[in-house]
């Protein structure tokens, strides 16, 4: 059991990784936003996607590599844990703390990102809604419809809409 425990450390491990970078890289974004650098923005919106994509790719990995080795009773993608192997796989005592220690590792940085990436959706709708005062003052266009946060206006009327955003 444990000759192919390596292997799956140093997935996880890859996967650690992966999430500790996506989360720097929501942390730039802010930076970004608050800069109003679009460009920067628009690339840092290609690399998450990209990131992402390898997160999921490694994911699959996993669970291949497990199916491979054993039956796992047709697990999908999305009901695959590493915590339900870790506790059904007779690893032994270190491997599994290591293996726990990792999973912990990850959600950990699974926890953050969701934090910072709400975080940064909030700040944008409150940003957005400071640059739309700003502009109607700017234009005196004390008539139109207001935004809510979805980017719409409540009321659907014709109107000279300056800024239009859904974030």
């Amino acid at each position: 059991m444990e000759d192919f425990t390596p292997e799956i450390e140093n997935m996880l491990e890859e996967k650690l990784g992966l999430y500790q970078k996506l989360n720097i890289l929501l942390k730039e974004e802010r930076e970004f936003i608050v800069n109003i650098d679009v460009e920067s923005l628009w690339k840092t919106s290609e690399i998450k996607k990209k990131r992402v994509q390898k997160i999921e790719a490694l994911k699959e990995k996993i669970l291949f590599y497990f199916e491979a080795k054993f039956n796992l009773n047709g697990m999908d993608i999305k009901s695959f844990s590493i915590s339900h192997l870790i506790r059904t796989f007779p690893f032994h005592k270190e491997i599994k703390a290591k293996l726990r220690r990792l999973k912990l590792a990850i959600e950990n940085e699974k926890n953050e990102l969701g934090q910072v990436a709400s975080e940064n959706k909030k700040f944008v709708q409150e940003y957005l809604g400071i640059i739309d005062d700003i502009m109607s003052v700017a234009v005196d266009n004390s008539k139109q419809a207001q935004y809510d946060f979805s980017g719409t206006m409540p009321e659907t009327k014709n109107s000279n809409c300056l800024i239009h955003a859904q974030v």
